[in-house]
């Protein structure tokens, strides 16, 4: 089977030789790179000089001035904008999630280089808007569209005469926003796309050639780019597609719709023979499952049923990542790599349910005036299995209380041992907490410090879950100290607990090994000899 990927790394190496330093290869994400290096290092029984490779994300990033912020500060930053323009008593912790919502918004804006004075128009004008389109796309339309189809001005209820108040001030809101995070020489990647349209000089680009293999639909910013680097001559473009889709005879395929466009904006040096494979013969089948969880039980058979020891040539396809963890559990223990790539729930692994013990038990479960805590508060942390990993006196401790009825007990009876002891120091306000709790999580990588031979997928990703919580609760405690996060204890409580539980894990493994586990959208540019393709309905595709 000859891949996309393997095809372009051959049209590459026969058209510009061993030496590829000077040429930048961009994927629409980071996972196809590692193969296609493999399909390049075959060309050639001699020293390759590798492209660089960079997602689409970070070929913007290389284009500007300005960094990409923190997800929390750039939330920190709204807020603060948000409650000076509004004069809003709404918490950081109530803000949090419509916050992420409006940056999305932005960021959607500025990616497909939107006028936004004109799209943040008061709404008293919103009729003129609805009569002149020109400047938005049919999908932004439509999305417009379908947000106002249920709001109606003439209702002066309180929520719409709050909402409209909001959306007045909303211009203003994003031009402050751009402002403060420009002046902090940061942004959010929108922001970053638009900054690096505007500053682009193509006379002075870094690399020879910009290389864009395996895109579909693109947004504006996207297409912008594209087209200054083609009339500059510094671009070559691969398109992953099937002439089935492109040059059916008696009507148009939806699903080619832009790859159509794309072919004729931006040509491929390939020839168009070379995707002719939707008519060879396959072998697929369809199998019935009584229930979303009874597929993960086929799994073992399917997996037995391919080819043994060529585990890279299999994936595993989740349209509905819900069912991540019953198939991670179906992995037969005789598979020992696998690489997943679609994020896995933080709020599903012991790291999380840890943090949140230890949280409860200082914030709730100490008392000041009596100087000892809850029980209530004790017993989780006591019967963790971190806590039981690390301490040798934990059980007794709990038995102790137990047998006693010591509901309220002291900090000395709690510290038995040297992990105890970090355990049941009392602290309470925010910097001391995300301190506290670091200094556990550093104690707890002792148990996942040594990779065993045994580690199946559950231990790969409760190792990563570690790593993503003390890289989140150390971004914390860095706006802390700087002062960009001035929060009570509760507050901090709530907005820890709702970034760790809205958190998913990036697993990073080694994408050109083992059994592959991905989404629909992680299959881009990849193929695969083995394919199983789990809920295949309507409504999950």
């Amino acid at each position: 089977m000859t891949t996309f990927l393997q095809i372009v790394a051959d049209d590459l190496y026969s058209r510009i030789g061993s030496d590829l330093s000077r040429i930048l290869i961009v994927f629409p994400n980071k996972r196809a790179s590692l193969f296609f290096n493999e399909y390049l290092a075959n060309n050639s029984d001699k020293p390759v000089w590798a492209p660089v490779y960079a997602s689409i994300g970070e070929l913007f990033q290389q284009l500007t001035t300005l960094k990409l912020g923190d997800p929390i500060r750039l939330t920190c930053e709204l807020y603060k904008i948000f409650c000076e323009e509004t004069q809003s008593k709404e918490s950081l912790d109530e803000f949090y999630f419509w916050g992420e919502l409006l940056i999305g918004d932005f960021d959607d804006a500025d990616k497909n280089l939107v006028d936004t004075d004109k799209l943040f128009a008061n709404l008293q004008d919103f009729k003129d808007i609805g009569n002149d389109f020109s400047f938005l796309s049919k999908e932004q339309e439509e999305a417009l569209r379908l947000f106002f189809k249920n709001f109606s001005i003439e209702r002066h209820t309180e929520l719409t005469e709050r909402f409209t108040s909001f959306w007045n001030r909303l211009r203003t809101i994003y031009h402050r926003y751009h402002e403060r995070l420009t002046a902090l020489g940061i942004g959010y990647e929108g922001m970053l796309w638009r900054n690096a349209l505007e500053q682009l000089n193509v006379t002075t680009l870094k690399y020879d050639t910009y290389v864009f293999v395996g895109f579909n639909r693109l947004d504006k910013a996207e297409n912008t780019l594209f087209s200054l680097l083609r009339d500059a001559q510094k671009a070559m473009f691969y398109w992953d597609y099937d002439l089935y889709y492109t040059q059916m005879q008696d009507r148009k395929h939806e699903a080619a719709t832009f790859i159509n466009q794309n072919l004729t904006l931006f040509p491929s040096p390939l020839p168009s023979e070379l995707f002719d494979t939707y008519k060879k013969p396959k072998q697929i089948r369809f199998i019935s499952s009584s229930s979303e969880s009874a597929q993960a039980h086929y799994l073992p058979e399917w997996l037995q049923s391919t080819t043994a020891g060529q585990e890279k040539d299999n994936a595993i396809v989740l349209c509905n990542g819900a069912l991540l963890p019953s198939i991670l559990y179906s992995i037969p223990s005789t598979i020992q790599n696998v690489n997943i790539t679609m994020g896995f729930p933080l709020v599903q692994t012991p790291v999380y349910g840890f943090i949140k013990a230890l949280t409860e038990l200082q914030t709730e479960g100490y008392q000041p005036q009596t100087e000892r805590y809850l029980y209530s508060f004790v017993q989780p942390v006591l019967k963790h299995p971190y806590t039981l990993a690390l301490s040798a006196q934990a059980q007794s401790v709990n038995r102790t209380l137990t047998a006693h009825n010591r509901f309220y007990p002291t900090p000395a009876e709690l510290q038995q041992d040297e992990f105890l002891s970090r355990i049941f120091t009392p602290c309470n306000d925010p910097y001391a907490l995300c301190l506290y709790i670091t200094d556990i999580l550093k104690e707890v990588t002792v148990l996942y410090r040594q990779k065993e031979k045994s580690d199946d997928a559950f231990n790969q990703l409760y190792r990563e879950a570690l790593f993503k919580s003390y890289t989140t609760i150390n971004r914390l405690l860095g706006l802390i100290e700087s002062g960009d996060l001035e929060i009570q204890t509760d507050m901090f409580k709530s907005l820890l607990n709702r970034i760790l539980f809205t958190s998913n894990i990036p697993f990073h493994g080694e994408p050109a090994v083992g059994l592959q586990i991905m989404g629909v959208l992680e299959t881009r540019n990849l193929d695969f000899k083995n394919l199983i393709i789990l809920s295949l309905n309507e409504g999950q595709l």
